[in-house]
């Protein structure tokens, strides 16, 4: 039969398991719906930022040849 100090080993030991699953599914959720589409929108707007940086300059150039 098993004993009290066994039942609540191996129960607290399934309890804290699950609580460690629960963790890691959440930082996987976490880094599918925040972080990773967080990054993406920040490499997207330096990319603009780039981009609308090299037409400024290629405007100014193209003004400086016209005078």
């Amino acid at each position: 039969m098993v004993g009290t100090a066994e039942l609540v080993y191996f129960g607290g030991g399934t309890i804290l398991f699950f609580f460690w699953v629960y963790g890691i599914v959440s930082f996987g959720l976490d880094l599918k719906h925040k972080i990773i589409p967080g990054i993406r929108q920040y490499r997207r707007g330096r990319r603009r930022l780039k981009r609308e940086a090299e037409e400024e300059k290629e405007t100014e150039e193209q003004e400086k040849q016209l005078y």
